[in-house]
């Protein structure tokens, strides 16, 4: 009798403290990478986007473990081909075909929340960090949401030039992210 008790309580613990892991609902997403050139503003929307992260604890936001991102680069796409081709040739897309985020530390207070990552663009590893905001929605699901600057030249990729070089694309990049995530 105590033996299966103590069984009990080890089993309840666990479960109380096993790691959850959530990832993206991509229909309820979205990321848009924009910038400046000569000519206009302009927007590119990734289509496709793996991501997933571990809470330590079950619907304790503070509890953020690891996540990763995946996306494959010819997946970010805009309404005109020839940019698309000059953003592909720019990152590399033939020897380096996605771009990945990896999760190193994150703190979060409240709703807020500062991660610090390793990004990787067309073969260049560097560790930045960004602000993001978290919200817990009714279904249990989380939205994080961002806005990351970017310099392509920090990645060694040359801003994209068409036209003989009449068309030139601005170095910073943002990068705007809506992800919700559903609890596997």
């Amino acid at each position: 009798m105590v033996s299966t008790l103590v069984v009990l309580l080890v089993v309840i613990h666990s479960l109380a403290f096993a790691q959850v892991t959530y990832k993206v609902e991509w229909n309820k997403s979205s990321v848009f990478v924009s910038g400046t050139s000569t000519i206009h503003d302009w927007e590119m929307k990734v289509e496709q986007l793996q991501a997933s992260f571990e809470l330590a604890e079950a619907g304790s936001l503070q509890t953020l473990k690891n996540g990763r991102v995946s996306v494959e680069v010819e997946s970010i796409k805009s309404d005109r081909s020839l940019m698309n081709k000059k953003t592909y040739e720019a990152l590399k897309s033939k020897k380096n075909p996605t771009i990945t985020v990896s999760l190193d530390e994150v703190n979060v207070t409240g709703e807020k929340g500062v991660a610090k990552f390793t990004l990787s663009i067309a073969g260049k590893k560097q560790q930045i960090s960004d602000d993001f905001t978290l919200e817990s929605l009714a279904d249990g699901q989380i939205r994080i949401e961002g806005e990351l600057d970017l310099k392509m030249s920090s990645y060694d990729v040359e801003p994209p030039v068409a036209l003989m070089g009449t068309i030139k694309t601005g170095d910073e990049v943002k990068i705007d992210y809506n992800l919700v995530f559903k609890q596997q």
